[in-house]
């Protein structure tokens, strides 16, 4: 059976119960500000560790208890979310397109080529799968990592179904079937990665890097929460083309090691599914795409989701680079 990650054991919660115990909505969304800012300033910060932490734990309770309304605890959430988002707008580097790319027969092949060129499809990480250069605690560290933000993907498409036109919902029900095993629930894509998990360990609570939380975070404030259709089209539609250019290498490593195609499945699946699926994502979403607005908010959801992706893949490789240091200052 698959368990859900949670963050019960980290030691994340001092300034969350803080944020919470603000006497008014003035001094709350102060003290949020003052907060997030200090965090997206430094990226590298505990403070940004602890920010990316405390909305995890936000999300992990949306998603299992709902939103809460008429409590006084929705509304001091609903406070800490915008203003976090917006804080963190403020941070993110701003390209603009140009208005000659303001047409689809332009826009897309160049928005897909800026898909496959973006750094999270070359990143250093993946060197260390084509090279063998990973031991089992290291493959461990990496799918743990992983599994946080793949038990999940299902729920960014259902919330984002939600605030689309029905035409385009039958593309994401097409990708909904495909994430539950088209139909067979013991193929549903977290019940196939469960296997590969365990056969390099159990998932441990303090393997869970800042920046897989902030990937997650990063999917609902896009899906679930953000302003229209277009960020969540731009960010899940990228996330799906590039995925394959990424899970090749690993698919790869995996085969080498001598793992059996049943054990690989969930990499096999993905590398076959995800490039239909996000062609699926933009050519649905196509019809929708009509001002110069709307092809700003897609491009601008597409970097911010693969960035969010690369920033896994950050912190997977520092940890793993952290640890191997550790290692050889141990023998020294």
């Amino acid at each position: 059976m698959t368990t859900l990650t949670t963050l019960d054991n980290l030691e994340t919660k001092v300034s969350f119960a803080e944020l919470f115990q603000a006497e008014d909505f003035e001094n709350l969304i102060r003290a949020v500000e003052v907060f997030a800012d200090k965090a997206f300033k430094n990226k590298n910060s505990a403070d940004w560790r602890e920010l990316q932490f405390m909305l995890f734990e936000m999300n992990l309770c949306l998603m299992q208890n709902g939103y809460r309304l008429g409590t006084s605890y929705s509304l001091r959430e609903w406070v800490i979310r915008d203003t976090i988002e917006r804080i963190e707008r403020q941070y993110q580097q701003q390209e603009y397109i140009s208005s000659e790319l303001k047409n689809l027969e332009v826009f897309m092949p160049w928005l897909k080529e800026r898909i496959s060129t973006h750094r999270v499809n070359h990143h250093p990480l993946f060197v260390l799968f084509d090279n063998d250069d990973l031991n089992s605690e290291e493959i461990r560290y990496f799918l743990a990592n992983y599994r946080v933000n793949m038990q999940r993907f299902h729920l960014h498409v259902a919330a984002y179904s939600l605030i689309v036109p029905f035409e385009m919902r039958e593309e994401l029900y097409h990708n909904l079937y495909d994430e539950f095993g088209q139909g067979n629930f013991s193929q549903a894509h977290p019940n196939l990665f469960e296997p590969l998990m365990n056969s390099f360990g159990r998932p441990r609570e303090d393997d869970i890097n800042p920046e897989t939380c902030h990937l997650l975070n990063t999917k609902i404030n896009l899906c679930w929460f953000a302003d229209g259709l277009h960020y969540g089209m731009g960010g899940m539609g990228a996330l799906e083309l590039a995925i394959p250019l990424q899970q090749r290498r690993v698919l790869a490593h995996l085969r080498r090691r001598g793992l059996s195609e049943e054990m690989v499945k969930f990499f096999v699946v993905h590398c076959e599914l995800d490039e239909e699926h996000g062609e699926g994502w933009f050519n649905a979403g196509l019809p929708y795409i009509r001002t110069d607005e709307d092809f700003q908010k897609i491009f601008d959801g597409v970097m911010r989701m693969l960035e969010a992706r690369a920033g896994v893949y950050d912190g997977i490789l520092k940890g793993i680079l952290s640890r191997r240091s550790q290692q050889q200052v141990k023998k020294s």
